[in-house]
């Protein structure tokens, strides 16, 4: 198994250690926000890492695009899921926002295994939007961790971005279909 490979299981290791830390919290616990936002940090940052080093040791492997992704959404829908359990941060995002992100995600990964199961060849390809979306998203999470204001605004922005490339994908996925 190559370097990126084992990043990537690290950050599904470390998911459910930041959403327990996370939904932990409460009055009289700021120390475990904090860790929460390290542990989160600690996971995005092997999400970067893991692409870069596959790219440059030439280590892109099939189990690394279906994991990455996975690992991805985990981490993501595991933080926003926490949050509505977390009542005494500063700044939420709006429950439309967390609704979109789980939507989104949902849609998508139907989509995906509606056409694997149509036997219809499916080429999962991130482009700039999905990839933005990921950042804004993890952003807005560490933001908010870090009880930021710039978080309302930045919710609103991450909410437009997530459907704007959900619909990209819906459409890229249609055409796929012969």
């Amino acid at each position: 198994m190559s370097i990126p490979n084992y990043l990537t299981l690290l950050r599904i290791i470390l998911t459910p250690v930041f959403v327990t830390t996370l939904i932990s919290y409460g009055p009289g616990k700021e120390h475990l926000r904090l860790w929460a936002l390290g542990i989160f940090i600690l996971a995005a940052v092997t999400d970067a890492l893991d692409g870069i080093l596959a790219r440059l040791l030439q280590q892109k492997t099939a189990l690394g695009q279906v994991l990455d992704p996975f690992a991805d959404k985990l981490l993501i829908l595991g933080g926003y899921i926490g949050l509505l359990f977390t009542n005494p941060l500063a700044y939420h995002p709006p429950l439309w926002v967390t609704i979109t992100i789980l939507f989104r995600d949902l849609v998508l990964s139907l989509g995906f295994f509606t056409l694997h199961f149509m036997h219809v060849p499916c080429k999962v390809e991130p482009n700039l939007f999905g990839k933005l979306t990921t950042t804004l998203q993890m952003l807005l999470l560490i933001f908010i961790l870090l009880e930021w204001e710039i978080a309302v605004p930045l919710a609103y922005v991450t909410g437009i971005v997530t459907i704007l490339s959900g619909i990209i994908y819906v459409i890229k996925g249609l055409k796929q279909i012969p």
